[in-house]
């Protein structure tokens, strides 16, 4: 039984979770998601019509063809409007040859399909935890439950290699993941995609690594556009956007949409730079700045969304557009973390750069003594959290994580934070009153501090990164920005929440079918860029944490018991964060995929601007992902399939009204 991680950056580090001496543990990593059970894609207040029959609506006229003018981005496989094997055909060779059929890799582990081949199975059983071989593949994702774990690896016996003892039994088959991909390498081959993709109808999704915890990389009855190959970073001691006045010197590196935080800073590293990349070394930077971006360094340097100086965006009417704050800047607002896959294919980035800080690596692992001292333990779970604006404000940042049995030996808790460019000692000043409060109870608790440095960021980075385990079982998590009043006003309350929420001293809650539930923190936030005119939620700029919450389950459980788990996520645990910061907002690249008013949530006040971005970018909603700006305008069906929703506005409640294309 596979274990699933915790999400973000911790799932790295805590393999390096190591027992306390005298003790034993264990930890696995892991994915999360689940597409089996379908919750509504609309508030749940509102009340659903799904609409039948006609194959037209929406006033568009009809080609000779019996064909919308501009088809809605709502057929699939199973619409009879679905483009035929002919015009597929044609649209590969306008993309230079570069169509592939989306092939589920793992479809070489089943006897009934046509590509069978146990050699081929057992290397990919072998690599399916391993997030690059999911980048490396045109359809493959790191969490495949979002394509209803349609295909999994499985063993002769028909065991998935997740546990699941009637993966074999139900077979193989495409599920949620793209129909057809475009390998695409140059801008022009993306523009022809677009056009094409708007003329017949056929929704979009964009996928470089695949690495989109909340699924947005993938879609049923989807054309790809796969960024991965798109190759290159160029670094420049000088650069100035296109069409802007001469502002000063900016150190800055072009990078090409098919690259990962890894890659860019193991090229920089040999120009003594540094960007802000994700914490995750396998994370792709456009989605990971379009919807923010974190990381060890953007306390200090910014978040991704920050940092972007200029970008290429291929637009859905195949505009091929350079955007900045000089040009485009609606756009250049949206994309700077108004969510990725949204307004256009970025192919292109340019990112701030900076000469690479001296680092400082401070790590606490603690644990309880006694399974019997929980209400000790949270309490100084809420005392740490109490000291976090202090330790930020002195130039500490970083990850943590709260966890119990099994992958902890008993209550535990882990941070890795990271110091920049900071006098000798620093680290132990800011840790003294921490170590007071330890050292206080060394009958409940016992800890372990290290502390390192090494001459540049990517002398630490290098050594100590690990691409993160993914693909092993489903989860649900919900998370939310707390500013520092949520943590300081009322401790009491902090932990109080915290063990409501959070794991307890038991290996499984509430059954054995259920894993104990993680809680991460990511002291990354940046305020300093207050002023920048950017999509990013603005809850960020009060935020001392991003939190969250994570509940695992194993594989092959039955959907009402999932169902049960999403619903105490969003309604109970997440509920429960939303009372410490309920004026505050949630991450919208790790969060509760069905976070209520996900709208303000996720972008606060920018939602009214993104959305006219939307209109303005996107009218007819070729691209379209769960929980996205615009993604209100269309209903999610059973099958996955998309169609087109209206909003009646009403004194007493709003009615959506589907109007489906058959």
């Amino acid at each position: 039984m596979h274990q699933p991680a915790p999400i973000a950056p911790m799932a790295a580090n805590l393999n390096q979770w190591q027992p306390l001496p005298g003790e034993r543990g264990n930890g696995r990593g892991g994915g999360r998601g689940f597409r089996d059970m379908r919750f509504p894609a609309v508030p749940p207040a509102a009340h659903l019509a799904r609409g039948g029959g006609g194959k037209m609506g929406m006033g568009m006229g009809v080609d000779k063809d019996g064909v919308p003018d501009e088809a809605p981005p709502g057929y699939t496989p199973k619409s009879h409007c679905w483009p035929s094997n002919a015009e597929w055909s044609a649209l590969n060779h306008t993309v230079d040859g570069k169509l592939i059929r989306g092939v589920p890799p793992a479809s070489a582990c089943y006897p009934a399909s046509n590509n069978y081949n146990e050699t081929i199975c057992a290397y990919i059983r072998s690599q399916w935890f391993n997030s690059t071989f999911h980048a490396e593949d045109p359809i493959s994702i790191d969490y495949p439950i979002w394509a209803n774990d349609s295909c999994n690896p499985i063993f002769p016996n028909g065991t998935s290699v997740t546990g699941d003892a009637g993966a074999g039994k139900r077979g193989c088959s495409i599920g949620e993941y793209p129909v057809y991909v475009v390998n695409a390498t140059t801008a022009e081959q993306v523009s022809e995609a677009l056009k094409w993709a708007g003329k017949k109808g056929v929704r979009i999704v964009v996928k470089n690594t695949g690495h989109s915890y909340p699924g947005r990389s993938t879609g049923y009855g989807s054309l790809s556009i796969w960024t991965h190959n798109f190759k290159g970073i160029a670094f420049h001691d000088d650069f100035q956007p296109k069409s802007c006045p001469l502002n000063g010197t900016q150190m800055a590196a072009t990078i090409s949409a098919g690259e990962t935080g890894a890659s860019v800073l193991a090229e920089l590293a040999n120009y003594s730079a540094i960007v802000v990349g994700g914490a995750n070394p396998d994370v792709g930077i456009m989605g990971w700045f379009t919807g923010g971006g974190h990381g060890q360094l953007s306390s200090t340097y910014g978040m991704g969304a920050d940092n972007l100086l200029e970008a290429t965006v291929v637009t859905t009417t195949g505009d091929i557009l350079t955007t900045n704050a000089c040009l485009h800047p609606e756009l250049f607002f949206a994309i700077r973390g108004g969510g990725g896959g949204t307004y256009g294919v970025i192919i292109e980035a340019v990112m701030k750069a900076y000469p690479t800080p001296q680092t400082t690596v401070h790590t606490l692992r603690l644990g309880s003594i006694s399974p019997s001292i929980s209400s000790q333990y949270w309490d100084l779970m809420a005392f740490i959290h109490s000291e976090l604006p202090r330790l930020k404000d002195g130039g500490m940042q970083g990850y943590y994580a709260m966890a119990g049995p099994p992958l902890a030996p008993t209550l535990s808790f882990l941070w890795f934070f990271y110091l920049y460019d900071k006098p000798n000692g620093t680290a132990e000043a800011l840790f003294a009153p921490i170590k007071a409060r330890l050292d206080s109870a060394p009958e409940l608790f016992i800890y372990q501090v290290n502390i390192s440095s090494t001459p540049t960021f990517y002398d630490m980075y290098g050594s100590e990164s690990a691409n993160e385990l993914v693909a092993t079982g489903g989860s649900a998590y919900g998370s939310r920005l707390l500013p520092k009043r949520s943590l300081v006003d009322d401790v009491n309350a902090v932990a109080k929440v915290f063990a409501e929420i959070g794991p307890s001293a038991n290996a499984t809650k509430p059954s054995g079918i259920f894993y104990n539930t993680v809680l991460l923190g990511h002291m990354i936030a940046n305020s300093a860029n207050r002023g920048l005119d950017i999509g990013m939620n603005p809850a960020w700029r009060d935020a001392v944490i991003h939190f969250v919450v994570v509940q695992g389950w194993a594989d092959g459980t039955p959907p009402d018991l999932i169902a049960s788990v999403y619903n105490d996520i969003t309604f109970n645990k997440t509920y429960a964060l939303r009372q410490l910061a309920p004026d505050s907002g949630a991450y919208f690249n790790e969060c509760d995929s069905y976070e209520p008013d996900w709208q303000y949530a996720f972008f606060g006040s920018n939602y009214p601007r993104l959305r006219n971005v939307k209109q303005r970018y996107d009218p007819e909603g070729l691209l379209w992902c769960r929980r996205c700006v615009g993604s209100e305008d269309w209903v999610e069906q059973a099958d996955g399939g998309l169609c087109r929703a209206t909003w009646v506005s009403e004194v007493d409640e709003r009615e959506q009204v589907g109007v489906l294309y058959t």
